[in-house]
C-alpha cells in the first residue's frame, strides 16, 4: 500500500481517536487555563507513550485481555474512581483558584503523567485500540515496518496537532476571563469529571 496513503490513515484514525470527549480532553482544557499554551503537547506525550505501551501489549499477544469484559470493568472502575477524585479536588479548590497566580488544584506530577494517567483510564482508548487501532496495525504490517512507522508518524502526529490546538485556544482565550468565570469553567470541569466518573462505574 502506498506509504502516503498509510500516513493518512494513520492521521484520519488518530483524530478520530484524539477527539474522543474524555478525561484526557477535560484535563488538557483544565490545565490550559492555568498553564501555557504548550501544555498540550506534553500531555500528548503522555499520551503516545502509553499508546507505544499499549500496542506493545497487543503485539506480544494481550490483545483478547486487553478488549475482554474482566479488563474493561476492571479499568471502568479504576477510572471511575480517578475520576471521581479529580472532579472533587477540582471543585473543593475551585473557589480559591485564580488566572494571577500558578497557584491552585493541579496534577501533582506534571502534564506528562497526567497524559498518560488519563489515557490509561479512559474505556474509549482502549475500546478504540483493540478495535480501530488494532486493525489499523494489522494494514499497515502489510507494508512491513516502514509501513507501521507512516502510520504511527501520522497517528502521533494527529495527537500532538489537537492536544496543542485545544490547549492554545483554551491559553489564549483565558485573557478574556474573570477569575469568577475561570473559577466557574474549574466548577464546571469538575461535575464533568464526577459524571463521567459515575458513568464508568456504572
Amino acid at each position: 500500500m502506498n506509504l502516503f496513503l498509510l500516513f493518512s490513515i494513520g492521521l484520519g484514525t488518530g483524530l478520530s481517536g484524539a477527539m474522543i470527549p474524555g478525561p484526557l480532553f477535560l484535563y488538557t482544557c483544565s490545565q490550559s487555563l492555568k498553564r501555557d499554551m504548550a501544555v498540550g503537547l506534553r500531555i500528548a506525550f503522555g499520551h503516545i507513550l502509553i499508546e507505544i505501551l499499549f500496542v506493545g501489549f497487543i503485539f506480544i499477544g494481550f490483545r483478547n485481555f486487553l478488549s475482554s469484559e474482566l479488563f474493561i470493568r476492571i479499568a471502568s472502575v479504576i477510572g471511575g474512581v480517578g475520576l471521581l477524585g479529580m472532579g472533587l479536588i477540582l471543585l473543593k479548590g475551585a473557589g480559591q483558584m485564580t488566572l494571577s497566580v500558578k497557584d491552585g488544584v493541579e496534577f501533582d506530577y506534571g502534564s506528562l503523567v497526567g497524559g498518560a494517567f488519563f489515557s490509561i483510564i479512559s474505556p474509549g482508548f482502549l475500546i478504540w485500540w483493540t478495535t480501530i487501532g488494532f486493525s489499523v496495525i494489522v494494514k499497515a504490517l502489510l507494508s512491513g515496518l516502514a509501513g507501521l512507522a507512516m502510520v504511527a508518524l501520522g497517528h502521533w502526529l494527529a495527537d500532538l496537532g489537537w492536544h496543542w490546538f485545544v490547549s492554545y485556544f483554551v491559553n489564549k482565550g483565558k485573557c478574556y476571563l474573570k477569575d469568577s468565570t475561570y473559577q466557574g469553567a474549574i466548577r464546571l470541569l469538575g461535575f464533568s469529571l464526577l459524571a463521567m466518573g459515575g458513568y464508568f462505574l456504572l
